[in-house]
């Protein structure tokens, strides 16, 4: 295994610039623990992970490679070190417009426009969001790998949010399975729904065709959706949406099933009279910031072309 920073008399030197690096604090009432114990339970690291920066030697507590049976006490500084990511061949840099909405050294959110892939797919090679942050990162010499932590359809609009890190991918994902990122979507459905709020807790599959579509069976996987009526419209209401779980289509799904599409949903039902995609905007999006832990949240308005189709429908 190779060590990722230059050692002088025991002591971290310098770590290289590509390298990604993580640093904590013991605070008080903290320390007098195992470092394993420590940075798995309270950093949430898993074992594997842990045990592969230990073996490369990337561990450190004040700036010394140590054991992960060693016990830490209170101030110390533990730093974590990531070698290179592999850089994915499939991915090149595009001059794009994307709209930053925060940015740290961890972690980058965005607001989506319509009819943009978050990432390059077979049939949407280049183009992305994902392209047009890469050549954001390298314009100005930063060497993180983009991960997607909540992917948005290519024509659902508003917030997503991306890693920078492996680390903050694997902390992110640990939220995501604990429920404790929030995501809540506006949505215009066909018909007026009757009751104020609900949840719906229908399992979603993929259709046994050669398409995108999904479809509500009792062999998909569990997908929790809930609903709260924001405005009644003519014809039409204005919910707000909040994902439990995160299956594809499963906004677009659930809400069809019970009778209400998304209007411009051509594909499960919704008519394209006012608008040739669906109306979906991610408006919504709170979770714990990866390393400091603190929390965040950001919201984005609806784009015009949503709030005119209000405005018609109302007038």
């Amino acid at each position: 295994m190779a060590n990722y920073f230059l050692i002088k008399e025991k002591k971290m030197e310098r770590v290289r610039q590509d390298l990604y690096k993580v640093e904590f604090i013991v605070a008080q009432g903290e320390g007098n623990r195992l470092l394993h114990s420590y940075l798995t339970g309270k950093k949430h690291l898993s074992a594997k992970a842990l045990g592969r920066l230990k073996n490369q030697g990337s561990v450190l507590v004040n700036d010394l490679p140590v054991p992960l049976k060693s016990t830490i006490r209170e101030g110390d500084r533990i730093v974590l070190i990531y070698p290179p990511e592999a850089k994915n061949p499939y991915l090149a840099p595009e001059e794009l417009p994307i709209k930053i909405i925060y940015e740290d050294q961890d972690i980058l959110v965005l607001d989506k426009q319509a009819g943009v892939c978050v990432h390059p797919t077979k049939h949407y090679p280049r183009g992305t969001l994902a392209n047009g942050v890469l050549f954001h990162w390298e314009r100005n010499k930063d060497n993180s790998t983009p991960h997607i932590v909540n992917r948005l359809d290519k024509d659902t609009t508003g917030l997503v949010l991306l890693a920078k890190s492996t680390y903050g991918a694997q902390q992110f994902f640990r939220q995501q399975r604990d429920g404790a990122i929030k995501r809540s979507y506006l949505a215009l459905v066909l018909g007026e729904v009757q009751d104020d709020s609900g949840c719906i807790d229908l399992p979603i599959a993929r259709e046994d065709k050669p398409t995108a579509r999904r479809m509500i069976s009792k062999d998909g996987k569990p997908s929790i959706t809930h609903y709260r009526v924001e405005e009644r419209l003519p014809g039409h209401t204005l919910l707000a949406v909040r994902l439990e779980t995160g299956r594809t289509h499963q906004i677009r799904v659930h809400l069809s099933h019970l009778g209400y599409p998304i209007l411009g949903d051509f594909i499960y039902g919704g008519d394209t009279a006012l608008l040739n995609r669906q109306f979906l905007h991610a408006f919504r999006l709170a979770f714990n910031h990866p390393v400091n832990q603190k929390e965040m949240e950001f919201t984005s308005e609806l784009p015009k072309e949503l709030a005119d189709v209000l405005t018609k429908i109302k007038n």
